[in-house]
């Protein structure tokens, strides 16, 4: 029996060689994603450190959720699947903002205990009322839902194309070290947007 074209075997092969090619880049980024994650491991720690409170474990869970976004994105990226970290990358937006909420109005914590969470645009426009600046998050997020939704914008990521005629579909994800080193710059830098409201 012939093994088809797109078999899982076939793509995790394919994932193997990009992450194997993607060594220099991931290198190249590092120290910068090492030290983004020894500052979120500090709070962390500094978290467990504190009396169990609602806030305490809102924002333990938050962290949570960010640094796992974060980190599955990154995997991503390593994997040239650079749609896919940007939907991630726009999920850990979502938590960024629902932290600097939490940070800057308690009664957050009681809305996010009886689960009566508001839309992400929602938290935005309550953040702008509270006075935070959160012109990044929204340009972020804007740019990154262009390219998550299906359109014409994502068609650069899974395609590469010679002329108008001739190209070929990216299955599986592709090897792009310039997405990939912009990927391993900005996904970490979220750790530290998270942090933002309270290093003021």
């Amino acid at each position: 029996m012939i093994e088809t074209k797109f078999s899982f075997a076939q793509l995790r092969r394919h994932t193997e060689y990009i992450r194997a090619e993607t060594t220099a880049t991931l290198r190249k980024n590092s120290s910068f994603i090492q030290e983004a994650f020894d500052t979120f491991d500090a709070y962390i720690k500094e978290l467990e450190g504190q009396p169990a409170t609602l806030e305490r474990n809102v924002k333990l869970m938050l962290a949570c959720k960010l640094l796992n976004h974060v980190y599955s994105a990154l995997i991503l990226t390593e994997c040239g699947l650079i749609v896919d970290a940007i939907l991630c990358g726009r999920n850990a937006l979502e938590v960024v903002a629902y932290h600097w909420l939490v940070c800057l109005d308690p009664d957050a914590l009681t809305k996010y205990a009886n689960n009566n969470i508001a839309r992400p645009v929602e938290v935005r426009r309550r953040l702008e009322k509270l006075g935070a600046d959160i012109s990044q998050i929204r340009d972020i997020y804007s740019g990154d839902s262009k390219v998550a939704h299906v359109g014409r914008t994502s068609e650069r990521f899974h395609s590469e194309w010679e002329s108008q005629s001739e190209g070929v579909l990216r299955f599986g994800g592709a090897l792009n070290p310039e997405d990939q080193n912009h990927m391993f710059g900005y996904l970490p830098a979220l750790l530290h947007l998270f942090l933002k409201p309270i290093m003021v």
